[in-house]
């Protein structure tokens, strides 16, 4: 049975809230430690050479007597750093090659020395002393160059292209899937390709670091969503043992990705604070972020669909080039997606990878699925107009039953149901078949609409369960909040299973002493942390249980204080069984869009999201969650692009974001259904599927508008101001 989900006693606000709205909340950069003192990075300007170690000793000599310089990390002097082991490289974006290893350099942005100094001030004048020189090599900064080259197996720096299998560490999500038998003909056919630029994360927080060794133990104060990967990355660096290395995160200031793996700045202030003997503060600067921490890498994407006269697909063929670094791995799954979502009998799919000299691509909110929809959302309106049925209409005759890519039903599946409750409130039954059909105070007006899909994922975790004399009872897992409202859901999962007040619980994160727990990411948090705080407190109130009577109306609180020794302890959580079903969060998304073609300007003035995410925890979180994805998307579509020289590499120009200004009216519902195929608590995440299909849905509101197909994001006002030509005969 499905309900839709608006607001109730369960949108529960959150627990640091208080914290982050008056600012006593504190983050990596708020910290403080006596005696410590700062460092700052000074990067290469050129994408392939090497640097001249003249050049750099002279600026060595130059920055260290420079006021307040304690040290200068250079590749002359670095200790030799250990290698990162492979099961976090081969197919993670960790770079395979220890930061100051030689004088090469790879990109643009990359580390060639670490400043120390007293203050901050005096760090940043000494880096800006640095003056390098270079020996030139030619630079890969073109995808389409390499794509056909052959590639290098071995070695921490490699060339050329390649073919990855899988995305990350799961095997199941193929990148290069063929089946099906290719169709003989087909009434309507749509091929087009689709691009989609660099972004940038561009969190709010900045990333820092603080490191700080006590003896030979260290502790590192980071802005990261993955403690226990950050600790075995950096173990293996500084090659100590990983029980020698803390990791602390209590709050990171968003991500997106960005903050999802250890990247190199953080190795480099451990060393530094070992050199010196002091703490040692790193925090980056905006710039240097673009080159640091990771970003959205270019995809170039050719999409194939046939289809009968009733525009039923035949085959779809969706084909991915992408990019990313020289000295890591990490590939965009565009076409993940295209595997399941209509039911296809036949279907092709790849990815290609392209090694530049640029620095490593990383996750970013709905990787894959963001670009990957835009194309293949994109084509299903092309088709749908094609052969003159409504968008939304297509969309359900093409529906898939079950899984196609595993052959497994799903686990829960409503997605019938988001495109029916969002067209009723959207009011799409109203919307007229041609484009530029509606108009309002001079300007176009566009209905658009898209299917949103995110997988459900789950991993082991582990939760520990303090009861102290006075009843209250916290419970701890090394996960991390990074402002979805984790702490407060985890709150909400055990007081609820305890039968405690809330007030009386409390969940800690962010601390790699805590039971262990994996990246936050792809969407898996409330369902792998959950479900360690649902074993943690089921456990609870059966040791409770065996320890007293628990009777109706019984004052837990006093009868756990009475018993904390023995109700203190730490639960396990596994994976779960994901064999037999599949698991799939769905949404349909339906925007307005007003277009001004005299300015070239567009505006998204109206949206309504309904989401089949299984049980939702708590509406206020989920529903704020959702709204930020679509902003996401929002920016993804009409603002989002690192713009760069193509010949030097160098940034130029500025990245521009939504504000509040480019806002929509929202309207978010949820399609509640428990799913416990995945999880004990009934849930699949919601924190990336509120971004996927929004950039889609906002091309085809354009398209509804003026009559002219956006294939490439950003959409332009150049795009959007070329004059409209009316399609000919042979056109749809």
């Amino acid at each position: 049975m499905t309900a839709t989900v608006d607001r109730d006693d369960r949108s529960v606000d959150r627990v640091e809230g208080r914290q982050k709205v008056t600012g006593s909340a504190h983050y990596t950069a708020d910290v403080a430690l006596p005696g410590q003192v700062h460092a700052v990075l000074v990067q290469s300007e050129v994408p392939h050479g090497r640097v001249t170690e003249d050049s750099l000793r002279a600026s060595t000599s130059r920055a260290s007597a420079a006021p307040g310089v304690l040290y200068v990390l250079t590749p002359l002097n670095s200790p030799r750093l250990g290698v990162v082991p492979d099961e976090l490289t081969w197919d993670l974006p960790l770079e395979r090659r220890p930061p100051l290893s030689d004088l090469t350099v790879q990109h643009v942005g990359q580390h060639m020395a670490l400043v120390v100094a007293d203050t901050l001030e005096n760090a940043t004048a000494a880096a800006a002393s640095f003056d390098l020189s270079y020996e030139s090599l030619p630079a890969q900064l073109d995808f389409h160059e390499v794509a056909d080259a052959s590639r290098e197996q071995v070695g921490p720096v490699r060339h050329g292209s390649y073919e990855p299998d899988h995305f990350v560490k799961l095997s199941e999500e193929k990148l290069q899937d063929v089946r099906g038998e290719e169709p003989a003909g087909g009434a309507s056919r749509v091929a087009a390709r689709f691009t989609t630029p660099l972004n940038a994360h561009y969190p709010i927080e900045l990333s820092a670091t603080v490191a700080a060794w006590s003896g030979d133990q260290l502790t590192v104060h980071d802005s990261t969503r993955w403690i226990a990967g950050e600790r075995t990355a950096l173990a293996a660096y500084l090659q100590i043992p990983e029980d020698r290395v803390r990791v602390s995160s209590p709050l990171v200031g968003g991500a997106f990705g960005s903050k999802s793996f250890l990247w190199m700045h953080v190795a480099l202030c451990a060393v530094a604070a070992r050199e010196v003997g002091r703490p040692v503060k790193l925090v980056l600067t905006r710039e240097q972020m673009f080159s640091s921490t990771g970003h959205r890498p270019r995809t170039e994407q050719d999409l194939v669909l046939v289809a009968d006269e009733d525009g039923r697909i035949l085959s779809t063929e969706h084909h991915t080039l992408t990019e990313t670094s020289t000295v890591a791995h990490f590939c965009e799954p565009a076409g993940l997606s295209t595997r399941f979502l209509y039911q296809s009998p036949h279907l092709e799919v790849s990815h290609r990878t392209a090694r530049l000299n640029a620095p490593t691509p990383s996750f970013m909110r709905g990787p894959g699925e963001a670009p990957g929809l835009f194309a293949l959302e994109s084509a299903i309106d092309e088709l749908a107009h094609r052969v003159g049925a409504d968008p939304l209409e297509l969309r359900i005759r093409n529906h898939a039953d079950s899984d196609q890519a595993s052959g497994k039903a799903w686990s829960g599946k409503h997605l019938l149901d988001c495109y029916r409750i969002g067209a009723q409130r959207f009011g799409w039954a109203e919307r007229p078949l041609a484009p530029r059909a509606m108009r309002s105070d001079g300007e176009l007006v566009g209905w658009g609409m898209a299917t949103a899909t995110y997988p459900g994922r789950r991993m082991p975790a582990s939760c520990r369960v303090t009861t102290s004399p006075d009843g209250h009872v916290r419970f701890a897992s090394a996960t991390h909040e990074v402002g979805n409202g984790v702490r407060t859901v985890m709150t909400q999962v055990a007081a609820e299973v305890t039968g405690l007040p809330l007030s009386r619980v409390a969940f800690d994160s962010g601390d790699s002493d805590f039971p262990a727990a994996p990246y936050s990411g792809a969407s898996q948090t409330t369902a792998t942390v959950g479900s360690a705080v649902h074993a943690a407190a089921t456990e609870w109130r059966r040791r409770l249980s065996a320890l007293t009577s628990v009777g109706d109306g019984a004052d837990l609180v006093a009868l756990a204080g009475a018993h904390h020794e023995q109700l203190s302890f730490t639960a396990d959580s596994d994976a779960g069984d994901q064999s037999a079903e599949a698991f799939q969060s769905f949404g349909a998304h339906f925007c307005e869009v007003r277009v001004d073609e005299q300015i070239g300007r567009a505006t998204v003035t109206r949206w309504v999201a309904v989401m089949d995410c299984g049980r939702v925890l708590n509406p206020k979180l989920a529903r704020s969650q959702v709204m930020g994805g679509i902003t996401f998307g929002l920016g993804m579509a009409l603002l989002e692009q690192v713009p760069y020289d193509a010949d030097t590499a160098q940034m130029i120009g500025e990245y521009y974001l939504p504000t509040h200004a480019d806002r929509p009216e929202f309207d978010v519902s949820f399609v509640e259904s428990t799913d416990f195929g995945l999880d004990p608590i009934g849930v699949r995440g919601i924190g990336e599927i509120g971004t996927c299909g929004v950039p889609a849905a906002i091309a085809n509101a354009v398209f509804h508008a003026t009559g002219k197909r956006m294939r490439d994001l950003p959409i332009t006002l150049e795009n959007l101001m070329t004059p409209y030509r009316p399609p000919t005969a042979e056109e749809p």
